[in-house]
């Protein structure tokens, strides 16, 4: 399954700012990656590990603004169509397929 966030907050302020950097950083170090700005999205391999991220999401929310979550399966989210552009090598090598060597 993959978890997608997806946000819009104020940048108006110096403090709006630097809870937006704080939100993206806290994003970044918990293995998101963006898809586009302001959406970010994570590899979860059950409903146990998307209840941890979600309540983990819930505590580090910044004070204004919308943050959204979608939950989509792997078979969905690779079925996306890339209308203009291409995907990053990230987004290429961030699967759940698994390669067994004997």
């Amino acid at each position: 399954m993959r978890l997608i966030v997806m946000f819009d907050l104020p940048m108006q302020t110096s403090r709006e700012k630097r809870d937006y950097r704080k939100f993206v950083k806290y994003l970044k170090n918990e293995g998101f990656l963006m898809m586009q700005y302001s959406v970010y999205s994570r590899i979860v391999m059950n409903r146990g590990v998307l209840k941890h991220h979600t309540l983990k999401l819930k505590q580090n929310l910044p004070s204004n603004g919308k943050v959204q979550t979608l939950v989509v399966t792997e078979k969905q989210y690779t079925n996306m169509e890339y209308l203009v552009g291409e995907p990053t090598l990230d987004e290429e090598y961030r699967t759940t397929d698994r390669v067994l060597e004997l």
